[in-house]
């Protein structure tokens, strides 16, 4: 039954809509690092993607904990690299970023621990792919980029306190982070 209710799950969120842009702030009318410290904070799915990233990986695989924090970091600019050097459709990544999405919710659900890590860089490599197509015609977007990245990896690094706080002070908190899994999953894919 627990199986069945799993695979109901799973399959039901892939059939959410889907928005290219998730929230206001794509619009980066200023290419300065505080415009793009801000845009993660304009987006619930920023935010909450990079907190999560952080509970999660917090207690899914002991040898990322803060590597993570540089991994997912130089996912974004590789991905913003490419995004704006071979100008990309908006499209792939955004499906990409879906896709590594539900590829997540299931690793997190069948307990693949050892995966996690690396969904969650690829995850953030479509992101930056979706920046840099964006961005890159504007040809003064580092500051911008630069912001943005120090502000996930802000966010990422908080959710790791979060995740350590979790797993040590807070009862039942393994089900609690199987229940942040589901919100991630369904956040991402609204």
């Amino acid at each position: 039954m627990k199986l069945l209710l799993q695979r109901i799950t799973i399959t039901s969120l892939a059939f959410f809509p889907l928005a290219a842009m998730a929230h206001p702030g794509h619009e980066h009318s200023h290419n300065s690092f505080i415009s793009g410290f801000l845009h993660p904070f304009t987006g619930l799915d920023h935010l909450m993607m990079a907190l999560a990233f952080g509970v999660l990986i917090w207690t899914a695989h002991q040898r990322w904990k803060w590597a993570g924090l540089f991994g997912l970091s130089a996912a974004m600019i590789v991905g913003f690299m490419i995004g704006a050097q071979f100008n990309l459709a908006t499209a792939i990544a955004e499906n990409g970023i879906i896709a590594s999405l539900i590829i997540l919710a299931v690793a997190l659900w069948t307990k693949t621990n050892k995966a996690v890590p690396f969904i969650a860089a690829l995850l953030a490599g479509f992101h930056g792919i979706a920046h840099g197509t964006e961005l890159g015609q504007s040809g003064q977007a580092v500051l911008l980029v630069v912001g943005m990245v120090t502000a996930m990896a802000s966010i990422y690094g908080f959710g790791l306190l979060v995740g350590a706080f979790i797993q040590k002070y807070v009862p039942y908190g393994k089900q609690m982070i199987g229940a942040l899994a589901a919100i991630v999953a369904v956040i991402g894919l609204a």
